[in-house]
């Protein structure tokens, strides 16, 4: 297994000062944010590459402007733009995936209802799918626990969504955060989803680094292993706070941050290595 860090959640850090840190601490990609305006592919390939590292995926940033079930054709169909410009910064770059949520994050409830906006999120999929393919890239569906979300919670739906779409492009990712209050058994969660997996966020029960909660992650590296997954774990530990994409604005001490990035990879190797007899 791969490890990384999603940057977002450093909020406006200059990338260089996360390269070098993850750089430091054995790392071998990260995530970049979905907002490719934010970047100059040159230079963040340039930059990458100096520390040794990859561009693991990028996260899309799912605000209420970019909603997939927005039943108003011109607000429907810059959602799906949004997706294809990711998928584009995501191909250039040379990162496989791209992470996709069906609905905007915070939005909890319909906008006809969910059965309508199931069927919206999953056509403007379809066609966002037909680029990915083209551009070499996968789309991870991502399920988001019920507080922040209402469309697809758990790896079951997400595993039901991306067979709707029906596109080999379009896969499923987990989240140990969001398992935690969604999922019966994460090893069971991982199982199911099989080689269907190709990605994983990871933050404990309560947000913050691994080992901070009470997480069986002990349980989900030996799932991980027993599917054969070779992809990332990505590191997600977060602020506590309601409002997640308002966690990037939270000041949060650089002792801190470059101890949960440390704590983060420590913890899972060691669970690796453990397993592997190393």
């Amino acid at each position: 297994m791969k490890y990384a860090v999603s940057n977002w959640i450093y909020g406006e850090e200059p990338l260089h000062i996360t390269a070098a840190r993850l750089a430091k601490l054995g790392y071998d990609g990260v995530e970049l944010t979905g907002e490719p305006s934010r970047y100059s592919v040159r230079e963040t390939a340039r930059l990458l590459a100096d520390h040794g590292l990859e561009v693991s995926s990028v996260c899309g940033i799912y605000t209420k402007e970019r909603d997939l079930t927005n039943p108003e054709p011109r607000a429907h169909q810059a959602a799906v733009d949004y997706v294809k410009s990711c998928i584009e910064f995501a191909h250039k770059l040379r990162a496989r995936t791209l992470i996709l949520v069906p609905t905007p994050v915070g939005k909890t409830n319909p906008s006809i209802n969910v059965s309508e906006d199931w069927k919206r999120s999953v056509e403007s999929v379809r066609q966002a799918a037909e680029f990915a393919c083209q551009a070499g890239v996968v789309i991870a569906v991502e399920p988001i626990n019920r507080y922040e979300t209402y469309l697809v919670n758990n790896c079951e739906q997400a595993l039901r969504y991306a067979d709707e779409v029906g596109s080999p492009c379009v896969k499923v990712m987990l989240d140990t955060f969001h398992m935690n209050i969604e999922e019966r058994d994460l090893a069971e969660a991982v199982r199911k989803a099989g080689k269907r997996l190709v990605h994983v966020h990871v933050a404990d029960s309560n947000r913050q680094s691994t080992g901070r909660g009470h997480t069986d992650f002990q349980g989900l590296v030996r799932s991980l292993d027993g599917i054969g997954y070779s992809g990332y774990l990505v590191m997600e530990p977060l602020p506590p706070v309601a409002d997640v994409y308002s966690a990037a604005s939270v000041l949060v001490p650089e002792a801190t941050i470059e101890g949960y990035a440390r704590e983060c990879i420590d913890y899972l190797k060691l669970l690796e290595g453990g397993l592997r007899g190393l």
